[in-house]
């Protein structure tokens, strides 16, 4: 597995000594987590050597397994790999959007594949014409790699850009970019390398197009026979397309025996190429130039075999056109339909961020309540505290002053023969005066209490006295009965017959059907 990781890394630079390297190994042997990474890496290696496997079989195990493994990343790549093996353009977009959305989900440490996702989604779209989509898909590809510094990458988006401002007729930036390309094309260039010396005639054939549109013909015919030089220098295979270039610049200026020169190299090249579609251009153009040659026959044998071509090509390009309207038309259903998963998930997100901020506002409410009745029940706690230790007091006092009344009251009965009557008698109205007004203090803090209560008591009832309005305020307040006893020192029978009679002159003696607590507690 480290070798396997070694040969990744090294693969960029020397895909022809890994592919020899991976060749080398007893693939029967390796196990699962291996394999997989053996066939990634075979097809890695056949798409920089430009070339293809046999078919995506081994590839579709690969993927099988890191879709299982949840290994993102390798996922990624494997689908781009699988992409190149497919020839139905929605097939390749899905596949495409596919990996780079499991490229999102990895931990993003190699940049690279997604930007050559986005570069072949940037093809699909400029292929079906979707020049605006393909724009975006370019930069994006532009902007990866010029972050990573990948120059030959860079010159690919860049020229892809180029060929779509000059379709958009957008000129200026056609020109600052094809600017670009050429000061980054000459630092990189390699006449040893196919793959360099195509994409800078490429550039320099673009540089020529983009000259000639905005009508400066002499310096559009200099780049074109420096590209043309290029290619024959270096013996490259695709010729045809650069030929076509300057035979245009040349019918422009009117040199006939330039075009015809350069008419027949193209015509060689196209035959070479197997390219139907230049080769009926080529006859078209030559079949021109011996007309104003006044070569006629030649110009008849020429224009046959152009209109041959072009029925041939026109039968298979009405079938092709079809085709492609139907993919064009199901890409960009498609595309509908992401717009339309992206604008659900935003509503989705835009829903839920809205609850939970409505969620949060009523928590904060409620928190906040919850505090103010915390602080109010601290407080509340507090009184109640304070006003129970009052009554437990109140209570240990008013005991103790009824023993010392009781014993009193004792005292006198117990030496009545011993003590003068008149002595007797002004002790007697003395404990009379004192319960009294004990009584009435009584009655006075109950009063501070419920005031509201009391007053309405004695207005509907004028008759009842001071100890009678005392015990329906004890009874309205639920008093603990030994508690009423204590504070009017008497028995539990004797507050029976107290509560009976005060009954009696509230209720009446016939009425049974309301107790006398709850009358109390409704007025």
């Amino acid at each position: 597995m480290e070798q396997l990781t070694q040969w990744d890394k090294a693969l960029e630079n020397n895909p022809e000594t890994i592919g020899d390297s991976l060749a080398t190994l007893n693939v029967a042997k390796l196990n699962k987590t291996e394999k997989a990474y053996y066939y990634l890496l075979e097809a890695a290696v056949a798409d920089k050597n430009l070339k293809q496997l046999k078919n995506d079989s081994t590839l579709l195990i690969s993927e099988r397994y890191y879709n299982s493994k949840k290994d993102y990343y390798a996922l990624a790549r494997t689908q781009y790999y699988l992409s190149k093996y497919q020839e139905d353009p929605q097939k390749i977009y899905e596949l495409l959007k596919t990996a780079e959305i499991n490229f999102e989900k990895s931990p993003k440490n190699d940049y690279h594949i997604l930007g050559l996702i986005y570069y072949w989604l940037g093809q699909i779209q400029y292929k079906q014409i979707n020049l605006s989509e393909a724009e975006l898909y370019y930069k994006k590809s532009n902007q990866i790699y010029s972050k990573l510094k990948d120059s030959l990458y860079m010159v690919y988006s860049l020229r892809q850009l180029n060929r779509i401002y000059n379709k958009q007729k957008k000129y200026d930036l056609a020109k600052e970019n094809s600017d670009h390309m050429l000061d980054i094309i000459k630092y990189i260039d390699n006449k040893n390398d196919p793959q360099v010396s195509e994409l800078y005639a490429s550039i320099l054939n673009n540089q020529s197009f983009l000259l000639q549109n905005t009508g400066d013909i002499d310096s559009a015919l200099i780049v074109s026979k420096e590209c043309i030089s290029l290619l024959e220098d270096r013996d490259l295979p695709m010729k045809s397309p650069y030929y076509y270039r300057i035979i245009n610049i040349f019918r422009q200026k009117s040199e006939i025996d330039s075009c015809k020169y350069y008419g027949l190299k193209m015509k060689k090249a196209a035959e070479q190429e197997n390219n139907s579609f230049n080769l009926a251009n080529c006859y078209k153009n030559l079949s021109q130039i011996s007309k104003e040659q006044e070569d006629y026959k030649q110009a008849w044998i020429f224009n046959s075999l152009y209109n041959e071509l072009k029925d041939k090509l026109n039968s298979n390009h009405e079938k092709e056109v079809l085709k492609e309207l139907e993919k064009k038309y199901a890409l960009a259903e498609r595309e509908k339909e992401n717009l339309r998963d992206r604008n659900r998930s935003l509503w989705y997100f835009t829903i839920s961020l809205t609850i939970a901020l409505a969620a949060s506002i009523v928590a904060l409410y409620f928190s906040w309540i919850h505090r103010k009745l915390k602080v109010k029940n601290a407080h509340l706690s507090e009184e109640i505290a304070k006003t129970q230790w009052g009554f437990a007091l109140s209570k240990e006092l008013i005991a103790d002053n009824s023993s010392a009344y009781e014993k009193l009251e004792l005292l006198l009965t117990k030496n009545i023969k011993l003590i003068p009557d008149k002595v007797y008698y002004e002790f007697e109205n003395s404990l009379k005066a004192q319960k009294e007004e004990y009584s009435q203090r009584l009655f006075s803090a109950l009063t501070n209490i419920d005031n509201n209560f009391i007053e309405k008591l004695q207005y509907k009832f004028p008759d009842l006295n001071i100890d009678e309005v005392m015990l329906a305020y004890m009874l309205r307040h639920e008093w603990d009965i030994n508690d009423i006893a204590q504070v009017f020192r008497i028995t539990f029978e004797a507050f029976k017959k107290r509560k009976y009679r005060l009954k009696i002159k509230i209720l009446g003696a016939d009425n049974n059907k309301i107790s006398l607590e709850d009358y109390l507690n409704k007025m």
